[in-house]
């Protein structure tokens, strides 16, 4: 009697598993109709020309350094901001182009004074207003506006994008503070 049961016990063990096996999930709806894109929004579309603008004028400015510059650190902090700033212009030029956008890398007469009246100071003189340029680059306004956008723009990509600039203009003003007053 007991081997008895206890062939019926592995039998209803192995014969509850094998013969009845539990059914498989239900296979999610397939989407209606074509998946559309998300779309970038007018303002999103202006930021981003913002972004591609101030991308390639700070690009220039720090680029001057390795020629004007008589101090090494200004020039290392320079090189970073040519890579940092690059990055920026590329991830732009990217998002502009997922977009079907055209940018225009063309400079505002003010940036272009700038650049000018910069290409003309060597040494000392280039260092300090180099770096007040960088540390006033950019307004309280300007970052508020980039930081709405990275909190309510229209695409992950512009979220992302409009983050990375405010990080990067905070980074270049602490640092040009630090390099200006020491």
């Amino acid at each position: 009697m007991k081997r008895h049961s206890i062939l019926c016990i592995a039998f209803l063990a192995m014969g509850g598993c094998a013969l009845f096996p539990p059914s498989a999930p239900r296979v999610p709806p397939l989407p209606k109709g074509p998946v559309t894109p998300p779309k970038l929004s007018v303002s999103d579309v202006a930021m981003l020309q913002k972004i591609e603008s101030r991308a390639v004028y700070m690009k220039a400015m720090a680029s001057l350094a390795d020629t004007h510059s008589s101090d090494e650190l200004v020039k290392g902090f320079a090189r970073q901001m040519v890579q940092d700033y690059d990055k920026t212009h590329v991830a732009a030029q990217k998002l502009a182009t997922n977009f079907n956008l055209a940018l225009s890398d063309a400079q505002s007469a003010q940036d272009k004074n700038r650049l000018t009246r910069l290409g003309k100071l060597y040494g000392r003189p280039f260092d300090r207003n180099f770096l007040y340029n960088l540390i006033h680059s950019s307004t309280a306004k300007e970052r508020a506006e980039l930081k709405a956008v990275q909190k309510n723009g229209s695409t992950a990509e512009m979220k992302s994008l409009a983050g990375a600039l405010v990080t990067l203009l905070e980074q270049c003003q602490v640092q040009g503070n630090g390099l200006i007053h020491r």
